[in-house]
């Protein structure tokens, strides 16, 4: 196998993971906080925000595609098959947001090199950051096709909020077992 097929193919599995983890985490979500439902598609807790974040920064765009590729899947259950373009810019928005926010981040020097060296200061600032750039963009685009029942300047602040607390749990979460996973320094110079 080429370098270049094995690479598309290595690329390809990351990016199929990610859309069928994604797509689980949404039913967990689902199931363990359908009491804190807003409205259909915001939640008070959103935990695949969190992941949502984690996949990004963790395998970047693959991480991106495999969201959007999940967002489409949950999609293609909530709308009928004339209504395809909301779900299609609903998987770009939830798949690229994230990448381009990560991107710009970079860019800027806001982000650390991997979550490991993240403090935790740094990890509430970024997960502010996520959180309202999906928050925002998601209901724009709700707004923009004239989806039943919203209203942007109402519903953005329970999805930034139910992003926050999700993606927070998620990645403390996540963070507290990388500390643990990791070897301690000071017996590897002992």
């Amino acid at each position: 196998m080429t370098r270049s097929v094995r690479y598309l193919f290595e690329q390809s599995a990351l990016a199929f993971t990610s859309a069928v983890l994604f797509v689980l985490f949404f039913k967990l979500n689902s199931w363990v906080f359908a009491n804190f439902a807003y409205s259909e598609g915001i939640s008070w807790v959103f935990l695949p925000e969190g992941f949502r974040v984690i996949l990004v920064l963790v395998l970047g765009l693959p991480g991106a595609v495999g969201l959007m590729l999940g967002t489409w899947f949950i999609d293609s259950a909530l709308f009928s098959a004339d209504m395809w373009l909301l779900p299609f810019l609903n998987g770009l928005v939830s798949g690229l947001t994230p990448w381009v926010v990560m991107k710009y981040m970079q860019q800027k020097g806001w982000l650390a090199p991997n979550i490991m060296s993240m403090t935790a200061q740094r990890l509430l600032q970024m997960t502010l950051i996520f959180s309202a750039a999906s928050a925002i963009s998601h209901q724009l685009l709700w707004w923009l096709f004239e989806r039943p029942e919203t209203n942007i300047l109402v519903d953005v602040w329970p999805m930034f909020v139910g992003n926050v607390l999700g993606a927070l749990l998620m990645l403390y979460g996540f963070k507290f077992a990388l500390d643990r996973i990791r070897p301690n320094r000071s017996s590897l110079t002992d």
